[in-house]
């Protein structure tokens, strides 16, 4: 489920999966929208949250906790 490992293939990682929430021609998303468009793609919102984590700590989105939205960087 977490990273790539000779028991976890690339494909079964959560870095694999964190595409699934980068989303094309869209800069920002409530987390009630992503969750609804996308948490079939992943095993349990654990793997959900843990690639959301993934990403904000890449930089790749932010989270703009007043408004409850996720705000994707370039």
């Amino acid at each position: 489920m977490s990273f790539p490992s000779k028991f976890t293939s690339f494909d079964n990682s959560i870095l694999a999966k964190i595409s699934f929430l980068i989303l094309e021609k869209v800069e920002v998303i409530s987390l009630s929208e992503l969750i609804h468009a996308r948490l079939d793609k992943f095993e349990d919102i654990s793997e959900f949250m843990l690639a959301l984590d993934v990403l904000y700590v890449l930089g790749k989105i932010e989270l703009e906790e007043g408004e409850g939205v996720i705000r994707y960087v370039n």
